[in-house]
């Protein structure tokens, strides 16, 4: 799914529209209740006397420069993200507990979104990376808290120094990742894992600028798709010394590598 300005397109399916259409389509919302959400989200109220919008007077969370991580509500306890990454994703809950205890993973209060957190080389909170956990026609909602810094992704490993540091489209490929090396006994030695929310050139820049010294060497663990080769490319271009990791050629990302789910891929 692309989103635009306030327009959003769903490729495979050719359907799209505006905000309100998206919190209907995905979120199962009636066109009045997606109304009201937006009108929440952007600080205007109805008054129910007269319909008249009223703006509120109130400081939007996660503005440019101002990703804060108390603006985001927290559950109280964790499971619709634990059944979604162990059920849905095949993730052993060992490796998910592990991601909670180190207080990189949780659950958002009121959309039961993952929230998986982007942390600095100073060990800051700068931004979250977002997974929905509902699914709606096989889709769920992707994306970055508004605020997160550019340039940082949500990381697990080395992050001293490393030798290697890997790069995916999300971070529960990066989890899937690291199961299927663990059943194939290949230790993540000296490796720092990275997940770009996408695909995101400046996110590689920046963390060999921060966590490798520049002397690290990239690692593209990419889909196999026509984007994530197109990517590899640009890549290349500007690091020729970079090492390319995708999925074996029959799944399309490491999650359906993880799962099984083949996958026949056009590239």
């Amino acid at each position: 799914m692309r989103i635009q300005g306030n327009k959003w397109f769903r490729n495979s399916q050719e359907i799209g529209g505006n905000a309100i259409d998206f919190l209907v389509d995905y979120y199962g919302l009636s066109p009045n209740e997606a109304i009201k959400k937006l009108l929440q989200d952007t600080g205007y109220t109805v008054n129910k006397k007269n319909g008249v919008k009223e703006k509120n007077k109130i400081t939007r969370p996660g503005a440019p420069g101002r990703f804060d991580f108390n603006d985001i509500a927290i559950a109280c306890d964790q499971r619709r993200v634990i059944a979604y990454l162990v059920k849905s994703r095949g993730i052993p809950p060992d490796i998910v507990l592990a991601e909670i205890q180190k207080g990189q993973l949780f659950q958002e209060s009121q959309t039961g979104n993952a929230i998986f957190v982007m942390i600095n080389e100073a060990g800051v909170i700068v931004g979250a990376e977002v997974v929905g956990t509902l699914n709606f026609e096989n889709a769920r909602f992707k994306g970055l808290k508004a605020g997160s810094v550019s340039g940082y992704g949500y990381t697990v490993g080395q992050k001293k120094n490393p030798r290697f540091i890997l790069y995916f489209e999300s971070a529960v490929d990066l989890l899937s990742f690291i199961i299927i090396t663990r059943v194939r006994a290949k230790p993540l030695t000296a490796c720092l894992l990275v997940s770009m929310a996408g695909l995101k050139f400046g996110v590689i820049h920046m963390s060999l600028k921060v966590f490798g010294n520049q002397h690290a060497t990239p690692v593209l663990c990419v889909d196999n798709d026509e984007a994530g080769n197109r990517f590899i490319d640009h890549c290349l271009f500007q690091y020729p010394s970079a090492i390319i990791k995708q999925p074996d050629k029959k799944y399309k990302d490491w999650n359906d590598q993880l799962r099984g789910k083949t996958i026949v891929v056009n590239c």
